[in-house]
C-alpha cells in the first residue's frame, strides 16, 4: 500500500468514527423528546472562622466554633438536599514535648448532630511543640421546608490535658508560630 493510499484509508476510517460522511444528504429530524423536569439549581453559602474556640479542660460538651454557622432556608416543593463541608486547623497550646489533645468536630443542624464527625489528635514531640493538626469532612442531609441553623461545633475528648485552639480568625491563632487555623463552612443547598 502506498503512503497516499494509507492516508486516504485512515482519513475514511476517521470520518466513519466521527460520523462524518463523504457525501449524501442529511436525514429528516426525529421527533422531539419529552420535556425534562424543571431545574432548580443550587444555592451556595459560606462562612469563615472569626476567632479561636479555646477547648480547655471544662469544655466537654459541643460548642459552636465562632463564625462557622449559617442560616439556610429551604423552599416547599424543593429537594431539601444539602451538602455541608467544613475544614480548619487545631493548635495545641503547650510547649511540653509529650503533650497532646483530642478534639471532636461535628456538623449540627437545628441543634442535632448530622452524620459522623471527626476526632482529631494534636501531639507535640521532641522536635515540634505547639503542634498543629487539621480536620476536613463533608456530610449530606435532607432538610424539611423552612429555615435551618447549621453550625460546626467542637468539644474536647475527655483524656485531654492541654488547651487546644480550634479555628481562628484570618490573622491566625495568636499562639507561637501564629498559624492560620481559620475554619470554613461551605453549604450547597439543592433546589
Amino acid at each position: 500500500m502506498t503512503q497516499n493510499a494509507a492516508r486516504g484509508r485512515i482519513g475514511r476510517m476517521m470520518m466513519l468514527l466521527l460520523g462524518i460522511s463523504a457525501g449524501g444528504c442529511r436525514g429528516a429530524e426525529g421527533p422531539a423528546g419529552p420535556t425534562g423536569p424543571a431545574g432548580g439549581g443550587a444555592a451556595f453559602f459560606t462562612a469563615s472562622g472569626t476567632t479561636s474556640l479555646v477547648a480547655n479542660t471544662e469544655m466537654i460538651r459541643y460548642t459552636a466554633i465562632p463564625g462557622l454557622s449559617a442560616s439556610v432556608e429551604t423552599a416547599a416543593g424543593g429537594s431539601g438536599q444539602v451538602l455541608i463541608e467544613t475544614d480548619g486547623g487545631i493548635q495545641l497550646n503547650s510547649d511540653v514535648a509529650i503533650e497532646s489533645c483530642f478534639i471532636d468536630v461535628a456538623v449540627f443542624v437545628d441543634g442535632a448532630q448530622v452524620g459522623s464527625g471527626r476526632r482529631v489528635q494534636v501531639l507535640n514531640n521532641a522536635t515540634v511543640i505547639y503542634a498543629v493538626s487539621t480536620y476536613g469532612f463533608s456530610v449530606e442531609t435532607t432538610l424539611t421546608p423552612g429555615t435551618h441553623a447549621i453550625a460546626v461545633m467542637a468539644k474536647r475528648f475527655t483524656p485531654t490535658f492541654a488547651d487546644c485552639y480550634v479555628s481562628s480568625g484570618a490573622g491566625g491563632s495568636g499562639l507561637p508560630g501564629n498559624p492560620r487555623l481559620q475554619g470554613v463552612l461551605n453549604i450547597v443547598a439543592f433546589r
